[in-house]
């Protein structure tokens, strides 16, 4: 398994993204329970989030990015994606 450091910039339609925000964090929710998404939540100054994927690949994480609500949406301005090796921390035990 891989793990991926995901950040996201939001787009200008706050409202819009206000609308779809529900929907994105069930989706997210979900995928935390299915242990796909390790960590994630919003920067405190409003302008993006941060989330923590572990999935088998670049491949099956697009394809997880792309059913993401705020995806679909349109909401997201910006997606930075980093494959992330941890060496240590909690997540190792």
């Amino acid at each position: 398994m891989a793990r991926f450091v995901v950040e996201l910039v939001y787009g200008e339609d706050q409202e819009r993204r206000l609308e779809v925000r529900p929907a994105h964090r069930e989706y997210c929710r979900d995928l935390a329970a299915r242990g796909v998404v390790l960590a994630g939540g919003p920067f405190t100054d409003g302008e993006g989030a941060q989330l923590v994927y572990e999935v088998a690949d670049r491949d099956e994480l697009q394809k997880v990015l792309d059913a993401d609500p705020y995806t679909e949406a349109g909401v997201i301005a910006k997606t930075t994606v980093r494959e992330w090796d941890v060496v240590v921390g909690a997540w190792l035990q």
